[in-house]
């Protein structure tokens, strides 16, 4: 403990005798010094801090940028594929008309046919009623 103090009177020896030499004026302009250095101090720490949130800003627009860039590729794919789904939907649906419209067409042509075919056993029927009388 005595080591310590030693050492530390030892190296604040210089600093006093500096004191000492300025005299009472230089003692008084040094005191008055002090708040200016804090000031100035605060404007240097502000300036290093406003420094330093410059720099995490723009690294956080820089990965704001690529993730919004990310995603709109993403979203540019996505909206690709449904697309392209949707194509093949709608190309569904149009066949899907054609072949109902064909189906009704052959409805048409097969209920003509049930009907013909109809008549012409009922014109058989009534030739062979005709003979047997």
């Amino acid at each position: 403990m005595g080591n310590e103090l030693n050492a530390a009177l030892t190296a604040a020896l210089p600093l006093i005798e500096s004191l000492f030499a300025l005299g009472v004026p230089g003692i008084l302009l040094f005191l008055a010094s002090i708040p200016a250095m804090a000031v100035a101090l605060v404007f240097i720490l502000d300036y290093r801090h406003g420094k330093r949130i410059e720099r995490v800003l723009a690294a956080y627009r820089k990965d704001t940028q690529e993730a919004l860039r990310t995603i709109s590729e993403k979203h540019e794919a996505i909206l690709q594929e449904v697309s392209e789904k949707h194509e093949e939907t709608a190309e569904f649906y149009r066949k899907n008309v054609t072949l109902v419209k064909n189906y009704e067409r052959m409805n048409d042509t097969l209920q003509t046919l049930v009907v013909n075919n109809t008549r012409a056993m009922e014109h058989l029927s009534t030739i062979i009623e005709a003979r047997n009388r």
